[in-house]
């Protein structure tokens, strides 16, 4: 079978499955099992495929058609141009999230901040202390400190195999990191940070059983449960946020399309941040809440 018809075929199957973008997927698990970018695949389009090869691709056709996630037939994703491991025990990564990541950049590279003394800068202290909180699979934190370089991360997460893969994935990509594992600010007491970032479950309970197949019976339901108003977590990180969090500090928390005013609300209430300021995504949904902390009087 030429390389074109066996690519068809596996998107009328993906398509005939429900997937979402079968054509996409066809071509994703096709590059990811003989190694070719899109480009080689165009080029060898009318090319016969053996047929061992050809048996090895509908495999990976039929998992997908069960409706297990693409990225975990691979196990990676690319996210923010930077490329993570991914398994069935995280949330997989998504570009709704890059609107955190960019304005956590944003925030850094923009804001000037005080010099580090001399012997703090030859001990190799970074200018900013950060916190990916509910981590998961660590790409918040690592892609920021990929981004801005001049940043010491923090991460972690109740679960243990969220840490594991966080600390894979920060030595992938070639950032120093302290992964803890623990319930949300429990690792950190005593601990300041000039940013805290958090991704943290905030779908409703009653909405989860209507999510894509691929996300509600394969992707850990802890990670997505943010209780019966999606709000939960962030009740939580509202009132702990100011004890772990420097002077002026910022405070970016990813949130469902229609949370903003719930959540800007929560933050004024709390009487301990300013700056309150919800950012869209590039589709221009609300996805970001971003704040700093007052000033101590």
């Amino acid at each position: 079978m030429k390389t074109r018809i066996l690519i068809r075929e596996g998107q009328y199957q993906l398509n005939k499955a429900g997937c979402m973008d079968p054509k996409t997927d066809a071509e994703e698990l096709y590059s990811f099992l003989t190694g070719r970018d899109r480009v080689q695949i165009f080029l060898e389009a009318e090319e016969e495929v053996e047929p061992e090869t050809e048996r090895r691709y509908m495999k990976l056709i039929e998992r997908r058609a069960q409706r297990i996630p693409l990225q975990h037939i691979t196990g990676e994703q690319e996210f923010m141009g930077f490329r993570f491991a991914v398994t069935p025990d995280v949330l997989i990564p998504r570009q709704d999230t890059e609107t955190l990541v960019q304005e956590g950049a944003k925030a850094i590279q923009s804001t000037q901040k005080e010099k580090r003394s001399f012997l703090e800068r030859l001990k190799g202290r970074k200018d900013w202390e950060i916190l990916d909180l509910c981590c998961g699979s660590g790409i918040v934190g690592i892609s920021v400190a990929r981004i801005c370089g001049n940043v010491e991360l923090t991460a972690s997460d109740i679960s243990e195999a969220a840490v594991a893969l966080t600390k894979r994935n920060a030595r992938d990509n070639r950032v120093e990191a302290e992964v803890l594992q623990g319930d949300l600010f429990a690792p950190h007491q005593g601990k300041r940070f000039d940013m805290i970032l958090c991704n943290p479950p905030y779908v409703k309970t009653n909405m989860i059983g209507m999510l894509q197949d691929e996300i509600k019976d394969h992707e850990p339901r802890e990670a997505l449960d943010g209780g019966r108003d999606g709000l939960d977590f962030y009740r939580r990180i509202v009132a702990k946020a100011p004890s772990h969090l420097k002077e002026d500090g910022f405070l970016l928390m990813e949130m469902g399309y229609d949370q903003g005013e719930a959540l800007r609300k929560l933050l004024k209430e709390s009487g301990r941040f300013r700056e309150i300021e919800i950012v869209r995504d590039l589709p221009g949904k609300e996805r970001v809440i971003r704040c700093r902390l007052k000033r101590d009087r």
